[in-house]
């Protein structure tokens, strides 16, 4: 299986988030929704794995993530960032401060807003991405290890038709109603 070294189609494992999936239902546990938990974990021990492999270079998977964003997008703002790391604007501040401590960013002022600090990378900072970006492809390929392409390829495209219905049915409960009967 070949790696993909972009670090876009892995955001979300990276960002992993705490979730609770025991909610108590009537089966009582959260084996009730295999799937999802069977997500949560994988994403787990993804992110696990990933902070291992990177605690060398002294970056954390959180930190590698707002790192990625800054380089596909230098100067975005600290509110867009955390949307795009699914974090709180606070975790983004408390993130940008130790990387740009570390030197991996700079910021500077906005031009027409003060208030604003723009974040750009720093040579230092394209470099702990680049190597950060061979531990991403060791896990990835850690977790598909065993798997045929076809059978990532199935894998890629039904997480990718559960993620569809659920991004619908987000957009469609966001969507205005109208009465029908006017």
């Amino acid at each position: 299986m070949r790696r993909n070294s972009n670090l876009k189609g892995i955001s979300l494992l990276i960002l992993y988030q705490q979730t609770d999936m025991s909610v108590n239902h009537a089966a009582g546990n959260s084996s009730s929704y295999p799937i999802a938990s069977l997500v949560k974990r994988l994403l787990q021990l993804f992110r696990d794995g990933l902070d291992e492999k990177l605690r060398p270079w002294g970056v954390t998977a959180a930190q590698l993530h707002v790192l990625a964003k800054l380089e596909c997008e230098p100067g975005i703002s600290g509110a867009r960032l955390a949307r795009a790391c699914m974090v709180t604007p606070q975790t983004t501040q408390v993130l940008l401060r130790g990387i740009e401590q570390n030197g991996w960013i700079r910021r500077t002022k906005h031009p027409e807003n003060d208030r604003i600090l723009l974040a750009t990378l720093t040579p230092s900072g394209k470099r702990i991405l680049a190597k950060s970006r061979t531990a991403v492809g060791l896990v990835y390929d850690q977790m598909l290890d065993g798997l045929a392409t076809r059978e990532v390829r199935a894998l890629e495209s039904l997480l990718t038709h559960c993620a569809t219905n659920l991004e619908s049915s987000r957009s469609a409960a966001s969507q205005p109603r109208y009465d029908s009967a006017r």
